[in-house]
């Protein structure tokens, strides 16, 4: 699908138009500058380090978001166009949740003042929304995985809206036949502007004024109209509702419907209840200690056709591990302290009750249709 055509202006990365306004964007040249000697010049062993690379993504980013600005201004099918970085109202920065512009003057939609998912460019057709994505790297695999939580996450905010993509890459990309068939895809040349970066790096504090884009198309995203999703109410509502059935004890048919895919693809994993140590221990061949009574268990995602049982226990020094046993493979992981993962344990562990306990014999069967592709993503 190709929704909109690439612009030369865009496909050559010309900066005629768009140069000085790169001045007006937020970089961290305080290390940047050490990649340069006294004279100006670029060291040969910065050419090829992560600092550097990082840079030249973010150079990239800034320079195709640039050119969507204008883009949109001359395409009447653009209706609404999302602002960012120097053109949004500094006023409108201190939102702590929702669709909004954060701290690093990227668009992201946050909930308990987490990032839940970030965007790089948002804009609406007549019936549609566009999430934008911008790389430089050839690898396109990680991007791709990636599109599945952002368009969830859109459908559920604007559920009469049709979502789609627009990805942007440099020539030599590949995988560019995975992509799913929402996704517009253009193709730049090579971002290798060092005469650019340089000046952004050293000669960052001369500014010419900012060319500002007032036609009302362009909006704040604290002005767009969504429907609320809460977070940790939801997974508490599919907690419920996936115990809720007479007679199975985790309702499996709960889970296949369209928008609890959609779930599976924003949280990953959905809590169904607990298990009793003494029965983890004879299903997972696990010797670390425990700190309570109870071992949390999920259905994870882990691709688009396999879904399995993954348990969350909290040891005695409370560091959380994330725990599967599938084909006699054994997996223990470390999640991050500050993570999603460790706050919606701890949230979970404070809503269970004695009837989301499960026995052997229900992780068993669990198990068995999982492996059975009982649930695969539509």
């Amino acid at each position: 699908m190709q929704e909109f055509k690439i612009t030369d202006e865009i496909k050559n990365l010309d900066l005629t138009n768009i140069r000085s306004n790169l001045f007006h964007y937020k970089y961290d040249n305080k290390y940047l500058k050490n990649l340069y000697t006294k004279d100006g010049t670029l060291k040969e062993e910065s050419k090829e380090s992560p600092t550097y690379h990082s840079f030249k993504g973010e150079v990239f980013e800034n320079i195709i978001y640039e050119h969507l600005l204008r883009f949109a201004q001359n395409n009447d099918e653009i209706k609404r166009f999302i602002l960012k970085g120097p053109h949004q109202n500094k006023n409108n920065i201190f939102k702590k949740n929702g669709l909004l512009i954060d701290k690093g003057a990227q668009i992201v939609y946050k909930s308990v003042y987490k990032d839940i998912s970030e965007f790089d460019a948002l804009f609406f057709t007549k019936d549609s929304i566009f999430f934008v994505e911008m790389s430089k790297s050839k690898k396109t695999s990680g991007l791709n995985k990636r599109l599945f939580k952002k368009f969830a996450l859109l459908k559920l905010l604007f559920p009469s809206f049709e979502i789609k993509a627009l990805i942007v890459l440099t020539q030599g990309s590949i995988g560019l036949s995975r992509f799913p068939d929402y996704c517009t895809i253009w193709i730049t040349k090579e971002f290798d502007d060092e005469q650019i970066l340089k000046e952004l790096i050293l000669n960052k504090e001369r500014k010419e004024a900012l060319v500002e884009y007032k036609d009302k198309k362009f909006i704040e995203a604290i002005n767009v109209r969504y429907k609320k999703f809460s977070y940790f109410e939801t997974l508490e509502w599919i907690l419920h509702k996936s115990r809720a059935h007479q007679t199975h004890a985790v309702d499996l048919s709960f889970f296949k419907c369209k928008k609890l895919f959609l779930y599976f693809d924003i949280f990953t994993k959905l809590y169904i209840g607990f298990i009793t140590i003494k029965d983890f221990k004879q299903l997972v061949p696990y010797e670390g200690d425990v700190k309570d009574n109870r071992v949390i268990v999920t259905i994870e995602k882990i691709n688009q056709k396999k879904f399995e049982i993954v348990y969350y226990l909290r040891q005695t020094n409370h560091k959380l591990k994330r725990v599967s046993y599938s084909k006699e493979k054994l997996s223990i992981e470390d999640k991050d302290p500050e993570g999603f993962t460790n706050k919606e344990t701890r949230f979970i562990s404070k809503i269970l009750l004695p009837e989301h306990r499960l026995l052997i014999k229900n992780i068993n069967n669990l198990s068995k249709k999982l492996e059975e592709k009982y649930l695969v993503s539509l």
